[in-house]
């Protein structure tokens, strides 16, 4: 009986070990094709608290807190294979709020991207590059330098697909 109890625990153990193993994980050599998609902020985080609005109050969250006007937040980020330019391209689009009289779902960025240092970075052509520090097939994780007020930042941007 003694055995059977140790048999059905380690089966117990093992089940919810590999139960939460993610399998949504994205090899290396998958990620060109993991990223295309459309991309909605989840959290957007800094390395050091930045007053972004200037209403004299840092913060290290940048997406939880009145940083960032809401009309953002909302945006959704679109990486594509190929567009008219025959290039993969990133646009970044106004969603419901909109911001400085866009129409909803109207056009605010646009680049080009590929993958570099060995699928690693997501470079672009007119932003600072993105260091994959993530990517599932529904989660997108990265950091990017930035600098305000002469001040250099790291930025965490964290996406869900939709």
């Amino acid at each position: 009986m003694k055995n059977l109890q140790i048999l059905l625990t380690a089966c117990a153990i093992t089940t919810l070990f590999y139960s939460c193993n993610n399998d949504d994980d994205v090899s290396i050599d998958d990620r060109d094709t993991a990223i295309l998609g459309q991309w909605e902020y989840v959290s957007i985080m800094s390395d050091r608290a930045v007053d972004l609005n200037g209403d004299n109050e840092s913060n290290i969250d940048l997406f939880g807190t009145q940083e960032l006007k809401q009309c953002v937040k909302d945006n959704l980020t679109l990486f594509t294979e190929s567009g008219p330019s025959n290039k993969p391209e990133f646009n970044v689009n106004e969603n419901n709020l909109t911001c400085d009289n866009n129409d909803p779902f109207s056009l605010v960025e646009e680049d080009f991207w590929t993958l570099s240092n060995n699928n690693t970075v997501i470079t672009f052509e007119n932003r600072n590059p993105y260091r994959i520090v993530e990517l599932t097939n529904d989660r997108l994780v990265v950091e990017m330098d930035d600098v305000f007020e002469g001040l250099d930042y790291i930025v965490t941007t964290v996406f869900s697909k939709r």
